[in-house]
Parts: C-alpha cells; sequence; structure tokens
C-alpha cells in the first residue's frame, strides 16, 4: 500500500503558489482601478452638471424663455477652467444647446460633457497605466412662478 504524500509528491505545490498569487494580486488590482474609476466616473458627472448649471443660468429677460447661447458658453468655461486646473480633468465643456423639449423651438438645454484620467495602481503592473472616465451634465433654467401662490383666508 503507498501512502498519500510521500517522497515523490514533496513540493508539488510548490510551482503552483506564484501563479495562485499572481493571479489574486491581479484580481485585486482589477477591483481597485475598477471602484478607483467609477469614482472618477460620478466625479466627472459631478462636474458636467455644475458646469450646465452654470451655463443655463445665462437666461435672456424675455418671452418665451431662452438662453443667450454666447453667454451660456462663457458661463461654462469660466466653472470649467477651475475644473481643468485640477489636473485629472482633461476635458471639459458645451458638447451642444438643445432646443427646449416642450413649447416653441428655443434654445434652453445646456449639454456638458467632462473627461478625466487618473493613474492607474494595480493594474500598471500588466501596461495599464491610465484609466479614463467621462460624464455628461445636462441643465435648463425653469420656467414659471417661483413664488408659492396665496391663498385667501376666510374670517
Amino acid at each position: 500500500m503507498r501512502r498519500l504524500g510521500g517522497a515523490g509528491e514533496r513540493g508539488s505545490i510548490l510551482p503552483i503558489i506564484p501563479v495562485m498569487a499572481l493571479a489574486l494580486l491581479m484580481i485585486a488590482g482589477l477591483v481597485i482601478d475598477a471602484s478607483r474609476q467609477l469614482n472618477a466616473r460620478g466625479q466627472a458627472v459631478a462636474f458636467a452638471e455644475e458646469a450646465a448649471r452654470a451655463g443655463a443660468q445665462a437666461v435672456r429677460n424675455e418671452q418665451p424663455l431662452q438662453l443667450d447661447p454666447a453667454e451660456a458658453r462663457a458661463n461654462v468655461g469660466d466653472y470649467c477652467a477651475g475644473v481643468l486646473a485640477r489636473g485629472y480633468v482633461t476635458q471639459c465643456g458645451v458638447t451642444a444647446i438643445e432646443p427646449a423639449a416642450e413649447g416653441p423651438a428655443r434654445p434652453l438645454v445646456v449639454v456638458v460633457r467632462v473627461q478625466t484620467r487618473i493613474p492607474a495602481t494595480l493594474l500598471g503592473m500588466v501596461g495599464v497605466r491610465m484609466l479614463t472616465a467621462a460624464g455628461e451634465g445636462r441643465a435648463e433654467p425653469v420656467e414659471g412662478d417661483l413664488v408659492a401662490p396665496v391663498t385667501p383666508t376666510t374670517p
């Protein structure tokens, strides 16, 4: 009868340990870098929405409500200048000023796109040096009365 784990099988698991350790390290790198990329995407969307809100403040004082496209682009440009100074934001700007969904056709919706680029952490070991993420934001001014109607009280 032959014993398991005898002298002929000693050390047979050693060659697989470095391979398994490398595979676990790669999985950990993928999880860490994927979560960092999702976070970067969330920041890109937040920056894009804020820039779009800045652009949506360029309302002309006339009826029907519409935007001044030049002023909207300037407002977005001012906001984007601050965002681009962060270093990891590579692109920020107006992609479109679209007509309103309802009512007469008029420029009203500001669409902004922001792109970020962050260095990879553990995936850098396999040649992935940078991760990119992008987000889009849309904003339009609110139409109508913002003051609550006063209801008459009866004595």
